[in-house]
């Protein structure tokens, strides 16, 4: 074979092999696109923000969630910070945050405000730091996750397990959450606290002649009155049935729980008007005082009760500060109860 022959077979062997190496090329470029479009559409499809930080913060890649929580395009979130598109403060905060994730190099995740779009969010944020390997270059990789309807939902439940569904106020629950929390705070019991438990008289008559619904509108229209009775860090509850509850926290003197309670007995003279009658109810009211009659919630309400009972036995339509005796009076009662109970 010549020369000029072996010339023609090595250019043939180098074109197919070029054209091997430009097809896997193409291939190659192909599967990173393929790839490329692919993370793509997955990070677009995370209904999340993520993005990417350099360590001065500028922004170098969001996903469309990001971009579309902030109402931007990509291009226009590129080489951003967070101080160019949130409020000052809440904007310093993120960057104290990021900062913090570069000097523990770990992931730190955080609860958090955040405004897009003049609105607020509450958000569920992560983030932490990782490196490319090629180019051993670190980002701040980032995301947020929108949890403000979560809160409200905690919130509304929350709401709901302390508050009473009828009149809206505050439960027995929350009577006593604060009752403890007022106790933990007062451990030297250097302040006073007073516990005013009241029952209707004769409720369960208007309830049983008139109806339930009768019954409630009466409840919420008593609640309604009996708010005029409260001031400052006054707390008027619903404790259950025809039972309210006045906390007065802070107490000065033992005149202010007597003065509340007469307020109490002038505003409920003036009757009702319920399902188109006119009623006039009064209250039993029974006065406890922390710590002097008990530092356990429990007995602050039961010694509250003891004196409430006291006014029912005593006439009704008063009110009744505990005493030590009512304890004496109650085991009494219970004890004859016991004996006609054996007797017949």
């Amino acid at each position: 074979m010549n020369n000029h022959s072996q010339n023609d077979k090595n250019i043939e062997n180098l074109q197919l092999r070029i054209k091997e190496l430009e097809e896997r090329e193409a291939e190659l470029i192909k599967q990173l696109r393929l790839n490329s479009s692919l993370h793509s559409m997955v990070l677009d499809a995370l209904p999340i923000n993520i993005y990417l930080e350099d360590s001065e913060g500028k922004t170098i890649f969001a996903n469309k969630q990001a971009c579309e929580m902030n109402g931007m395009k990509l291009e226009e979130l590129i080489g951003k910070t967070v101080f160019d598109f949130f409020p000052k403060n809440i904007a310093k905060m993120n960057r104290d945050i990021d900062l913090e994730v570069w000097r523990r190099r770990s992931m730190v995740t955080n609860e958090l405000m955040a405004g897009f779009q003049g609105k607020e969010f509450h958000m569920f944020s992560g983030k932490t730091i990782i490196e490319v390997p090629d180019s051993n270059e670190e980002f701040l990789l980032g995301f947020g996750l929108d949890i403000t309807e979560l809160k409200k939902a905690e919130e509304k439940i929350a709401h709901m397990a302390y508050h009473d569904a009828l009149t809206g106020l505050p439960n027995r629950w929350f009577v006593k959450s604060f009752l403890e929390k007022f106790q933990t705070g007062n451990k030297n019991n250097e302040e006073m606290a007073g516990v005013i438990l009241l029952d209707l008289d004769h409720f369960k008559i208007i309830n049983d002649s008139l109806g339930h619904q009768a019954g409630d509108i009466l409840l919420k229209a008593v609640a309604q009155r009996l708010s005029d009775c409260i001031c400052g860090e006054d707390i008027l509850a619903r404790f259950g049935g025809d039972e309210f509850v006045l906390l007065l926290p802070n107490l000065e003197s033992m005149e202010k729980v007597y003065e509340v309670s007469k307020f109490i007995l002038k505003v409920m003279k003036e009757p009702f008007t319920i399902c188109g009658q006119k009623f006039t109810i009064s209250p039993s009211i029974g006065i406890s005082l922390y710590p002097q009659h008990g530092e356990d919630i429990n007995d602050l309400i039961k010694h509250s009760d003891l004196a409430m009972y006291h006014s029912k036995r005593n006439g009704r339509n008063c009110y009744s500060l505990y005493n030590s005796k009512m304890d004496i009076k109650l085991c009494s009662m219970k004890d004859h109860e016991k004996i006609e109970t054996l007797c017949k």
